[in-house]
């Protein structure tokens, strides 16, 4: 195990991020050391992959871990493939497209490790990672044993599972290999771009769909090696349809999805769009230009900044339309 003292966290906001400890475990043998300093030290601990979807302290006052696991092995006889946690996603992404293996494609170009992914169960153009997992391997740093969660276990939901508030280290996963050809197509922004460029639905293979995937979200979402940023940073709210504010903006006006016959999901995009102009600026942080659900900094921001910006938000949406948006990546505070 590779420990490290006072030790910087690099990270896609670009938040000048320090802790106490940084500890990067290579294998399954150096777990019962990492155990040990955990008890020893007694502070709190945080697992991280690249660092893709945090909003992290200036100063984090314990243990970071970091899985450095690289491996992926393909287990033919389950119709599995098992994937070290600290594999960056999309190389698994691309992988799983060369090998013909179905469900991975709409996940194109979304940054961070596989390890990281399930914890908020990722998502995109209408598939989830929830849906591709069969076993999730940790190591609970708390009790000290080596468990294995089977897809229920990890009781996934919308961009939520169990693995976000456990004391588990994830070390790898294993997905499970569908080999029949079958895209999900329905989400609105790829039938657009399929209507626009005049594609042909049965031309498609997995290679082409990826690659429209890539395309859409180069179109609308910054690179994190070149702007930071975490990505969308709201979920989209579920609420009773009657319970939206429509005394300034119509139902007309935002983007709905009918849940049943009283909830919706509201498109935060959209709200955050019509209430931009009540925004104030912020010095370091900002909306992306291309999409209002994400927010961006100038590599100058502090946890503090990026947060007071993101309250700004919400308050303002909840004003207007009496909706609490929900900060998607996950908070140190």
């Amino acid at each position: 195990m590779n420990l490290y003292k006072d030790h910087k966290i690099n990270n896609s906001l670009r938040i000048n991020a320090l802790t106490r400890y940084f500890a990067e475990v290579n294998n399954i043998n150096e777990f019962n050391e990492l155990k040990k300093l955990i008890d020893q030290i007694d502070l709190p601990v945080l697992i991280v992959g690249e660092c893709t979807n945090l909003v992290l302290k200036d100063n984090f006052e314990g243990i970071v871990v970091k899985p450095m696991f690289n491996n992926i092995e393909y287990i033919e006889d389950q119709n599995i493939v098992r994937v070290g946690a600290a594999v960056k996603w999309h190389a698994l992404v691309k992988e799983m497209v060369s090998k013909n293996i179905f469900g991975f494609e709409n996940l194109s170009l979304i940054p961070g490790s596989v390890g990281a992914a399930p914890i908020q169960n990722i998502g995109a153009y209408g598939q989830e990672i929830s849906n591709l997992i069969d076993k999730v391997h940790c190591y609970d740093y708390s009790g000290g044993k080596f468990i294995s969660l089977t897809n229920k276990d990890c009781k996934f939901s919308y961009r939520n599972s169990i693995l976000k508030k456990s004391p588990y280290v994830i070390y790898q996963i294993d997905f499970l290999t569908n080999t029949k050809k079958e895209f999900n197509l329905s989400y609105e922004s790829v039938k657009k771009y399929l209507d626009i460029n005049n594609i042909d639905h049965d031309k498609l293979d997995i290679k082409k769909v990826s690659k429209i995937i890539t395309n859409i979200r180069n179109e609308i979402l910054p690179n994190p090696d070149i702007i930071p940023n975490v990505g969308s940073f709201f979920k989209n709210p579920i609420v009773k349809k009657d319970s939206i504010n429509t005394i300034e903006f119509s139902h007309e006006d935002l983007v709905l999805w009918q849940i049943d016959n009283s909830y919706v999901k509201v498109g935060a995009a959209r709200l955050i769009e019509l209430i931009k102009p009540r925004l104030e600026k912020y010095m370091n942080v900002s909306l992306y230009e291309n999409h209002s659900l994400v927010v961006v900094t100038n590599s100058n921001a502090n946890h503090d900044e990026v947060i007071s910006f993101s309250n700004h938000i919400k308050d303002n949406v909840y004003r207007v339309f009496n909706i609490n948006l929900e900060v998607e990546p996950i908070v140190i505070n």
